[in-house]
C-alpha cells in the first residue's frame, strides 16, 4: 500500500478524498483518488493534489510513489477486526513475524504483555517503530524496542509499512524495515466505543472501553484531538482448554521395522498419549534399588505406575506422569489503561506549533510452573520419615546423615508451594513538541523535540528462597520432642543440598514441613520461604531533530529536483535494579544482577529526488532517489548508511519500482552493558545416540565424526542423555560489539489496468543480507560445534561446555548431573552471525460495485524464497535453512472481503498460513521419518464482523467472531513459543461491540 502523511498547512479539497483513497493498498490508490475527486467535484489532475510525504521519505511527491513497497492497515481495517490492542493484529501481516504475542510473551523473564514488531522475521531490535514518523521510547530493558501495546487503538488513522533497510532516512534499527503509526490529527465530536467477547472454551473474556474527542478553537487556527482508553483480558489457563489436556507425547514406534528406511510410512517415532515426564511429581519421586516410587497425597508410597511403553527412564505413557507445562497459562492477563492528546496550532500561515502528549499504564499478570527440583536430598534422620520410608531407605543404603549420594533423593514438582508467576506493570509516558511550516514558497522545516520515559515495576510472584526452603524439609525434634528445622537445633547445620553451612537468612523464625506427597506443604511455611522479588527498570529517550526540504530545488527538463536534509541527536539509557536476594543467586530464580548503560549519536542526514526522464514513449517518468546518514555513537565510533532508489512510470497503469540499500544498528544497551548473568537453556545433547532425535549422533552430517568427537570427550559409545531440565549456563553483554550491517534489494511493479476499473495489483521481490549480527552462540550450538569440529575436541565450542565427570555432578544449587551430561556453558554476545531472508509480497486490491452496495476484495501475500541463518559467518557453506520450517512457512497471507450497501456492513477476512515441517529442514532432510507426523497441514483461519449504523442516532452496532470454525492449531502447538505462535490457541472467540458519535 502507498501510504501517504500530510505535511501541508493548507489543503485543497482534494487532500481530504487522497487520505481516504489511500487507505487501501497502493495498487488501487490512483483509481480510489480519481473517484473521491470527482465524488468532489475536483479536477483529477496532478495541479490539484498537494504534496504529500510517504514514509521512506521526507520530500514531499505529487501522486505519492516512492521506490520502495509500502505496505498499510487503515482505522477501518482495524476497526473490521475487533482488535483492542494493536501488536497481535500486526502479526497478522505477512510481512510480520508473530515473534511477541500476548500468547507468547511469557516465555522470557520480564517480558510478558509486551507487544514487538519483528519484520521478515529478523528480530524485534532490527524493525524500527515510529509514531508519527518520529521514534518512541523502548519497553524492555536494555532495548530501544517499541512495547506497540501502548499506542493507542482508536486513535490510528493508518499504519503503514515499509520493508527494506531505511537507515538512511530514519537511522540505526531500520534493517529490516520500518512500522509507522499514524495518529488522527483531527477529530471533531465526541465517540464512545465499547466492546466485549469471551471464547468459546474455558473462561476467558477481553474488554475494552474508549472515549475520543476533538475540537477546534481559536477560530480555528488550533484544533485538539483527546482520548482515553482501557482494554482488559483474562488469563487463560492450558487447562481451559481440550487440546492442553491431552498430554501427547513422542514415543519410540512399536511397528517400526529397522529393515526398511525410515519414512512417514514407517516412522522412528510416533505420538501416544495420555503420557509425559514420570521422573518427577507433584507430590514426589525417587529411586531406592531398581525401583522408582511416588508419593501419595497421604504421605505414604508405592511404585510408579508403568502400564504402557516407555521411552528412556523418563518419558512414558498410560503411567504416573507429569506435563511440566500443564499448569502454564496460554495467555496473561492484561490491562491496559491509555490516556492521549494531540494539538496543532495554527501561529500564523506559515508557521504551526503541534504537541503530542500520551501516558500508558499496562498491567499482566501470568502464572506459570512453580519451582522444582531434582533432586531434594533427604536425611535418614529426618523426623518425618515413616517407619515404611525408613525401612526401605536402610534396605537400599540410602541412610547417611553425611555422604549426599546414600540420601533419599526425591524429585519433586512443587505446585502446593505455589506457582510462580509475573506482575508487571509498564507505565509509558511520550511528549512531542516541534514546529513546523514554511521557510518560502518551496522551502518547508520541521524542528521537534521528544522526550519519552517507561518504568517496569515486575514482581517475580512465590520467588523461592533455596536456602530457606531447604532448611524447612530438613525437620528434627528438639530437646523437648517436638518437630523443628535442624538449623533452629544446631545453627552450624550442614544443608545436604548444598554441602554447606545453612544460610543466616534460615535461622530465622524457620517453619518445618513435609514435602512427602502433594498437599504436604503448609501455606505457613510457604510464606516462610517464598516472597514476590521485586524488579524495578527505568528507561528514557531524549531526541532532537531539525530538517528542511523542497520538493523542488531546482528544474530539470524532466521535473523539478526534490531535496531533504537534517540533523538529530538522541540519546538512550536504561536501568535495571533487581532484587538483592534474586542477584546473589539465592532464589529459585535466575541470578540476574541490577544492570544499567547509556549511549547518545548524533546525525547528519540529505536525500534527494532526481526527475531524469518524463513524457517519452515508454517513460512517463523516471526518478531516481539517493539518500544518505552519517552516525556518530558515543559507543561505536562513526556509521554511514545509503539508500538508492529507481522509479518508473511506464504509462498511468504500469510503474516499476527498485530500490539499494544499506542498513546498520548499533548494539543497544543490554547487548553492550549487561553483566554476566545465569541462564537457562534446552539442549539436545548431539552426543545422544538414541534414532529419531533432532540432533544425535545419527543426524550429524558426519556420523562417524561426531561419534569419534564424542568418545574423545569420554562418553560410551551408545551413551544417552537423560537429565530431564533445562542446563544452567553464563550469558551477558560484551561492550567490545561492534555496528551490524545489512544490504537490502527490493524491485517489483505496480499494475492498474485500465480495463479493470478499481483493480490494482503488486508484486515486489525482496531480499535482506545482514551481516556482523549481534548474538550468543546457542549452548546447543556450541555442544555441537564441539563435536563436529574435523580437528577434534580441543577447540574453544568444547572449552565453553562443561560435561560430567565419571560418577556425575552435583552443583552448588544441588542439581545432579549423570555423567557425561552438559552441566554448564558460557554464551557472550559477540558480532558473529550472519541471516539471510528474501522473499516476494504480493497485493491485489479490487473495489466495485455489487447488488447495490459497494464490494472490495483485498489481498496480501508473502511467498518466503530464503530464510537462512548462520551462527558464524565465517563458514559460508555452514548455515541452516528454516524455509517451510514452521517459523517460517514458504507462504503466508489474508484475503480479506468486505460489503456495505446502505447502513449495513460485512466483512470476512481468511488467514492463511502453508503447511510447514515440525522439525528444521536440515534435520528432516537428513531423516524424513523420524517421526509421524513430521509435517502440519496448511491453515486457513475465519474471521468475520457484521456491523450496522442506526440512521440518525449516531449509534453504530456490530457483531464479530475470530477463528470461525474453531480450528485447534496443530498437535502439542500452543501458541506460547516463538515458532508456533502463527496459529491461534484461544480457539473461536465472539465479541459485540457498539459505537456512539455526538
Amino acid at each position: 500500500m502507498m501510504a501517504v502523511h500530510i505535511h501541508g498547512l493548507q489543503r485543497s479539497r482534494l487532500t481530504a478524498a487522497v487520505v481516504s483513497a489511500i487507505l487501501i493498498s497502493a495498487s488501487g490508490a490512483g483509481y480510489a483518488a480519481e473517484e473521491a475527486a470527482k465524488a468532489d467535484g475536483a479536477a483529477a489532475t496532478p495541479t490539484d493534489i498537494d504534496a504529500v510525504t510517504v514514509t521512506g521519505s521526507r520530500i514531499k511527491r505529487i501522486g505519492f510513489v516512492t521506490p520502495s513497497p509500502v505496505i498499510g492497515i487503515s482505522s477501518e481495517e482495524i476497526r473490521s477486526t475487533g482488535a483492542v490492542t494493536i501488536a497481535d493484529l500486526m502479526t497478522t501481516l505477512p510481512q510480520l513475524s508473530a515473534t511477541y504475542t500476548l500468547g507468547n510473551s511469557t516465555r522470557s523473564i520480564g517480558t510478558a504483555g509486551l507487544g514487538l514488531l519483528d519484520l521478515r522475521g529478523l528480530g524485534t531490535t532490527r524493525t524500527l517503530v515510529l509514531v508519527n514518523g518520529r521514534r518512541h521510547v523502548g519497553g524492555l530493558s536494555g532495548s530501544t524496542a517499541v512495547d506497540v501495546n501502548t499506542i493507542p487503538v482508536e486513535l490510528i488513522e493508518r499504519v503503514e509499512v515499509i520493508t527494506g533497510g531505511a537507515s538512511a532516512v530514519y537511522g540505526a534499527d531500520a534493517v529490516a524495515g520500518v512500522v509507522n503509526f499514524i495518529m488522527k490529527k483531527k477529530f471533531d465530536g465526541y465517540e464512545l466505543r465499547a466492546q466485549t467477547g469471551d471464547a468459546s472454551e474455558g473462561d476467558f473474556s477481553r474488554s475494552f472501553a474508549s472515549f475520543t474527542g476533538g475540537n477546534e478553537f481559536a477560530g480555528g487556527k488550533g484544533s485538539i484531538v483527546y482520548s482515553a482508553e482501557y482494554s482488559k483480558q483474562d488469563r487463560f489457563g492450558r487447562g481451559d482448554r481440550k487440546i492442553g489436556r491431552e498430554f501427547m507425547v513422542s514415543m519410540p514406534n512399536p511397528n517400526y521395522n529397522p529393515a526398511l528406511p525410515p519414512t512417514q510410512e514407517n516412522p522412528q517415532r510416533v505420538f501416544m498419549g495420555p503420557g509425559g515426564n514420570s521422573s518427577i511429581s507433584y507430590g514426589g519421586t525417587f529411586n531406592a534399588g531398581a525401583t522408582r516410587y511416588q508419593f501419595n497425597p497421604d504421605g505414604t508410597f508405592r511404585p510408579t505406575r508403568y502400564e504402557g511403553p516407555r521411552d528412556g527412564p523418563n518419558t512414558c505413557v498410560n503411567c504416573d506422569f507429569v506435563d511440566l507445562n500443564g499448569v502454564a497459562d496460554l495467555q496473561p492477563g492484561f490491562d491496559r489503561y491509555s490516556v492521549n492528546t494531540l494539538l496543532n496550532y495554527d501561529i500564523n500561515e506559515n508557521h504551526k506549533f503541534f504537541f503530542e502528549g500520551k501516558y500508558t499504564k499496562t498491567e499482566s499478570d501470568f502464572l506459570a510452573q512453580p519451582s522444582f527440583d531434582q533432586p531434594l536430598r533427604i536425611r535418614r534422620d529426618n523426623a518425618l520419615l515413616s517407619p515404611q520410608l525408613a525401612a526401605l531407605m536402610d534396605a537400599n543404603g540410602l541412610n547417611s546423615l553425611t555422604d549426599r549420594a546414600k540420601m533419599l533423593q526425591v524429585s519433586r514438582f512443587n505446585v502446593d508451594a505455589g506457582r510462580r508467576g509475573e506482575n508487571v506493570e509498564r507505565k509509558t509516558q511520550r511528549y512531542v513538541a516541534g514546529f513546523e511550516g514554511f521557510l518560502s514558497e518551496n522551502w518547508t522545516y520541521e524542528v521537534s523535540g521528544v522526550y519519552g520515559k517507561t518504568e517496569i515495576d515486575r514482581l517475580n510472584l512465590n520467588n523461592r528462597i533455596n536456602d530457606r526452603w531447604q532448611a524447612g524439609m530438613d525437620v528434627v525434634r528438639d530437646g523437648s520432642g517436638n518437630l523443628a528445622c535442624r538449623v533452629s537445633v544446631d545453627p552450624n547445620a550442614i544443608n545436604p543440598n548444598t554441602g554447606v553451612r545453612y544460610l543466616d537468612l534460615s535461622r530465622q523464625g524457620c517453619v518445618p514441613f513435609s514435602i512427602f506427597g502433594n498437599g504436604a506443604v503448609n501455606p505457613q511455611a510457604a510464606d516462610w520461604f517464598n516472597y514476590d522479588a521485586v524488579n524495578r527498570t527505568k528507561i528514557t529517550q531524549q531526541v532532537f531533530s531539525a530538517s528542511v526540504a523542497n520538493s523542488s530545488l531546482f528544474e530539470l527538463p524532466a521535473g523539478g529536483v526534490g531535496f531533504a536534509g537534517g540533523v538529530e541527536y538522541r540519546k538512550e539509557t536504561s536501568e535495571e535494579n533487581t532484587d538483592p536476594l534474586a542477584a546473589q543467586g539465592l532464589t529459585f530464580l535466575n541470578a540476574i544482577p541490577s544492570r544499567k548503560g547509556e549511549y547518545s549519536v548524533k546525525e547528519i542526514f540529505a536525500e534527494t529526488t532526481i526527475p531524469l526522464l518524463a513524457d517519452l514513449p515508454g517513460v512517463q517518468r523516471l526518478s531516481l532517489d539517493l539518500a544518505g546518514r552519517y552516525s556518530d555513537y558515543s559507543t561505536v565510533g562513526e556509521t554511514k548508511t545509503w539508500n538508492v532508489g529507481l522509479d518508473w512510470a511506464v504509462n498511468d497503469s504500469f510503474r516499476v519500482r527498485a530500490s539499494l540499500a544499506q542498513a546498520v544498528r548499533a548494539p543497544n544497551i543490554g547487548e553492550l552493558f549487561s553483566p554476566q548473568t545465569q541462564n537457562f537453556a534446552t539442549i539436545n545433547d548431539p552426543c545422544d545416540t538414541r534414532p529419531g532425535r533432532t540432533n544425535s549422533v545419527n543426524t550429524a552430517a558426519n556420523p562417524a565424526l561426531r561419534a569419534s568427537n564424542c568418545a574423545a570427550l569420554g562418553l560410551p559409545a551408545n551413551y544417552q542423555n537423560t537429565y530431564g531440565g533445562n542446563y544452567p549456563g553464563v550469558s551477558g553483554g560484551n561492550p567490545d560489539l561492534n555496528v551490524e550491517e545489512a544490504r537490502s534489494f527490493s524491485y517489483g511493479f505496480v499494475w492498474q489496468p485500465e480495463f479493470i476499473q478499481g483493480f490494482g495489483v503488486s508484486v515486489d521481490y525482496w531480499r535482506v543480507n545482514l551481516k556482523d549480527a549481534i548474538g550468543a552462540v546457542t549452548a546447543e550450538q556450541m555442544a555441537t560445534r564441539c563435536v563436529d569440529s574435523p580437528g577434534g575436541v580441543n577447540n574453544d565450542f568444547c572449552a565453553a561446555i562443561k560435561r560430567a565427570p565419571a560418577g556425575g555432578y552435583i552443583d552448588p544449587q544441588g542439581r545432579t548431573f549423570p555423567a557425561g551430561t552438559i552441566y554448564n556453558w558460557t554464551a557472550l554476545n559477540e558480532n558473529l552471525a550472519r541471516s539471510r531472508r528474501a522473499g516476494v509480497d504480493i497485493e491485489a486490491d479490487y473495489r466495485f460495485e455489487m447488488a447495490g452496495g459497494q464490494a472490495s476484495l483485498r489481498f496480501v501475500g508473502t511467498r518466503l524464497i530464503s530464510s537462512r541463518e548462520w551462527a558464524f559467518q565465517d563458514f559460508p557453506n555452514e548455515y541452516k535453512e528454516f524455509l517451510t520450517y514452521v517459523s517460517d512457512p514458504r507462504w503466508r497471507a489474508s484475503l480479506n472481503a468486505s460489503y456495505k450497501i446502505g447502513q449495513w456492513r460485512a466483512s470476512w477476512d481468511m488467514r492463511y498460513i502453508d503447511g510447514n515441517l515440525r522439525v528444521e529442514p536440515g534435520s528432516y532432510n537428513s531423516n524424513p521419518g523420524q517421526v509421524n507426523p513430521i509435517r502440519n497441514p496448511s491453515y486457513t483461519y475465519h474471521n468475520l464482523q457484521v456491523g450496522y449504523k442506526v440512521p440518525n442516532t449516531g449509534l453504530d452496532l456490530y457483531v464479530g467472531a475470530d477463528n470461525v470454525f474453531d480450528k485447534d492449531p496443530p498437535l502439542n502447538y500452543f501458541g506460547e513459543a516463538a515458532a508456533n505462535s502463527n496459529y491461534d490457541n484461544l480457539g473461536r472467540y465472539v465479541y459485540a461491540g457498539a459505537t456512539y458519535k455526538f
